[in-house]
């Protein structure tokens, strides 16, 4: 009896999660990091939103991708209405065709743009947005999915609090950030409870990047062929108590 208890008490110690794994760490109160602001760079796949405006109104009509430039502003509508960049890396823009937007910010495009547009529109003012700004958050997050955002400047923090924080099962000293370079990919591994919460390389996300919460030792150990440790207690408890009556 006494060696049936004992065993249940280290499995039930072992499924245990200490206070370091959940708690995050932060910066002491005072301290300054230093971010630099950086623009969302462009990449294939992506949907722009790009108006023209100048003091004539009429003169910049056959530059616009929507009849009316200022209405229809609903995400969904801006993607149906937005110019896609190809594989190329380019997109196709009224009047001057093909413009390469693969690789620049949204304000290098927008300057590119507005400097072709010299010799047709007086004074031109050209703004470019992404309208197709989404992250995904995998794992053990209590909402996990792919999120779109209007902003273009989204933190890792924003991030798990739109998709509910992690779980008590969620690693947090191993959390995986996958991010499209290139065309190729990079991954970075988080330690929240080291302060990578707030680590300048990542703590502004880009588009499309994917976040991956690992399930932590206790979650792993409650899974599998038994299920979980409630699961587990009862089968203990099921045999110890049949090993009783049949010893008696």
């Amino acid at each position: 009896m006494i060696k049936y208890a004992y065993i249940l008490s280290v499995l039930l110690l072992a499924s245990c999660a200490t206070k370091k794994d959940i708690i995050y760490t932060l910066p002491d109160a005072g301290g300054d990091v230093a971010y630099k602001f950086k623009e969302l760079v462009i990449q294939k796949g992506d949907v722009l939103d790009i108006k023209v405006t100048s003091l004539n109104p009429e003169s910049t009509m056959i530059f616009q991708n929507s009849p009316n430039q200022f209405q229809n502003q609903q995400p969904e509508i801006l993607k149906l209405q937005g110019y896609l960049v190809d594989a190329s890396g380019e997109i196709t823009f009224p009047v001057l065709g093909s413009v390469k937007a693969d690789g620049l910010s949204t304000t290098e495009l927008s300057k590119s743009i507005q400097k072709e547009l010299k010799q047709y529109i007086k004074d031109a003012t050209v703004r470019t947005r992404l309208v197709n700004y989404k992250v995904s958050v995998l794992g053990e997050v209590v909402r996990p999915g792919t999120y779109t955002y209007l902003e273009e400047q989204i933190t890792l923090p924003q991030v798990l609090g739109t998709a509910g924080d992690l779980t008590i099962n969620g690693d947090r000293r191993n959390i995986n950030l996958v991010r499209k370079v290139g065309d190729g990919v990079k991954t970075y591994n988080i330690d929240l409870t080291t302060g990578d919460l707030i680590n300048p390389d990542y703590y502004y996300l880009q588009q499309n990047d994917l976040v991956y919460v690992r399930p932590n030792t206790a979650r792993v150990k409650s899974s599998g062929l038994i299920g979980n440790v409630g699961t587990l207690v009862s089968v203990l408890s099921l045999v110890v108590s049949l090993t009783i009556l049949i010893t008696r």
